[in-house]
């Protein structure tokens, strides 16, 4: 009697967009002596695109979580485990609990780094592993939102600019202030989205401080709904009884640090990469990183971070067929040129998307197609094998 040849790892360590997409990508093409085994905390995908739309509008929440359990056809081609890593070796991964067949440590011959990074709530639920439990979050800042008269929101990227539209769309009697470290907003895309934007955020009545910032203070904000003066640096006073942060990432990479510091960039934390995804640790060519943890030239954006995840196990099946490849002989990543769409309330939209090989700006009317309730949540049901309905979205 012969027994089977045990399966060998790709491990994947986070699983957001970095990790469907190099899942997807495995299905389709990883040798069959390898299984893709991602450890992820949460136990369901975060659609946090449409966050800031759930922070105001209640009745959905349950859409924007997507279990993972249909992801994988059967454990012997990859599964999802619900752990914390909490160590990295040079051949195993190391969890915060037992899980059957694996224990406290999972074995692996190729690894992808997509940690990602910490972003305040509520752009990023962190620190809720269940669904019922971030979906409460999710209330609790919609309760917040009701209750509060004067709300002060701290940062001009995607977040706060469709958060700032949304409360003003539903709750127009509110005052909202959207303060913005810089004088242009989404300044890594193309001018018009700014002035488009201004001109959306003047539409819906958002008050705008620009080319400034809120001095937090001390401790941070008490969140008690006490009327409250909080100082710019430039000498401003901001009345609010709300405030919400909606800047800020701190990447992820304290885990990989511990094995290779030198891949960390000491500038800003990030894990600096080959263009093959590899990190730029000579001693570990089997471990490839990806999305908001990565050094990258790209705008930190789903669609990017889906780019990266595929080219990282492009490259992994290119050196379980041939080990000897090197660096240079792998798929190199090409920057991904930005595109972005924000949500400005349910018909107001801007964009800027590749059209005809010419990136370009568009808004409103040319983009009405592209409008969703849930922001196409839809489309994460079926990356991850389970179609949404009233039935499926409660699990």
């Amino acid at each position: 009697m012969t027994t089977a040849t045990p399966k060998k790892n790709v491990v994947i360590i986070g699983g957001s967009c970095v990790a469907t997409a190099a899942a997807l990508e495995a299905k389709k093409y990883l040798p069959s002596t390898h299984r893709v085994i991602t450890i992820e905390k949460h136990s369901h995908f975060h659609y946090m695109f449409a966050f800031p739309r759930a922070c105001v509008i209640d009745g959905w929440e349950n859409e924007l979580f997507v279990p993972y359990t249909k992801l994988f056809d059967s454990p012997e081609k990859g599964q999802v485990i619900q752990a914390l890593a909490t160590n990295i070796t040079k051949t195993h991964v190391e969890i915060d609990r037992p899980i059957e067949g694996f224990g406290t440590s999972i074995e692996y011959e190729y690894l992808i780094y997509a940690t990602g990074a910490r972003h305040p709530e509520p752009g990023n639920l962190n620190d809720h592993d269940t669904k019922a439990g971030a979906i409460q979050r999710l209330k609790e800042m919609q309760a917040k939102i009701q209750k509060a008269t004067k709300i002060l929101l701290i940062g001009g990227g995607a977040v706060g600019l469709e958060l700032a539209v949304e409360i003003r769309e539903h709750f127009p009697a509110k005052e909202v202030t959207l303060v913005h470290s810089r004088d242009q907003y989404m300044p890594s895309y193309k001018t018009t989205m700014h002035e488009k934007t201004v001109a959306i955020l003047a539409d819906f009545g958002v008050r705008e401080i620009r080319g400034d910032r809120v001095v937090i203070p001390e401790g941070g904000f008490k969140d008690d709904f006490k009327m409250i003066k909080v100082a710019t640096r430039d000498g401003k006073e901001i009345e609010s009884d709300l405030q919400i942060l909606c800047t800020g990432m701190t990447p992820q990479s304290d885990l990989l640090s511990k094995l290779s510091p030198q891949s960390i960039n000491p500038k800003n934390r990030l894990v600096m990469t080959k263009p093959s995804l590899q990190i730029i640790d000579d001693a570990f060519p089997n471990i490839f990183s990806a999305g908001d943890v990565a050094d990258l030239e790209d705008v930190k954006t789903g669609g990017a971070a889906w780019r990266q995840g595929i080219v990282c196990m492009n490259n992994i099946i290119k050196l379980i067929k041939n080990p000897s490849t090197p660096s240079t002989g792998l798929t190199q990543h090409a920057p991904m040129a930005p595109q972005i769409m924000l949500y400005f309330g349910v018909a107001k939209a801007v964009a800027q998307l590749k059209l005809f090989f010419v990136f370009c700006t568009s808004w409103d009317f040319f983009l009405k197609r592209f409008f969703s309730y849930n922001i196409h949540a839809s489309r994460s049901w079926s990356w991850l094998g389970t179609p949404l309905s009233k039935e499926t979205a409660d699990k």
